[in-house]
């Protein structure tokens, strides 16, 4: 006795799956997206920060970076004083407000850049 099985559609699956990981892979689509968010986080973080001198404002700085698989967004500055600006908290804690007020929405933005990637490549 023997059985037979006929699988339709594997080849343009497969196709699918390799457009879709091009999209959203770290070195195609999802360093775009990351840097959209992450420019998104900059800007917010940006117009929120607290002013004396404006040197802590003007040395906020965006960055993305892949490692493997791994995509991270980092919104950094090299003011020596800027922990203890933020420590200060309330309206000074400008990285935490800006997680508070903005990452729900920056998540979301993610979400739905990740489906419109995953929608050119041909997946559902």
């Amino acid at each position: 006795m023997s059985v037979e099985a006929e699988i339709k559609g594997l080849e343009e699956t497969q196709e699918r799956m390799a457009a879709l990981l091009q999209e959203i892979s770290a070195g195609g689509g999802l360093e775009a997206i990351i840097a959209k968010a992450t420019l998104r986080a900059h800007r917010y973080a940006t117009m929120i920060v607290h002013v004396d001198t404006g040197r802590l404002k003007n040395s906020l700085f965006p960055r993305v970076s892949a490692q493997g698989n791994d995509v991270y967004g980092i919104v950094g500055t090299n003011v020596v004083y800027a922990p203890f600006e933020h420590g200060r908290g309330g309206d000074h804690a400008f990285f935490d407000r800006t997680v508070d007020e903005e990452g729900s929405a920056i998540v979301e933005q993610v979400r739905r850049d990740v489906k419109r990637a995953a929608q050119r490549a041909g997946g559902d």
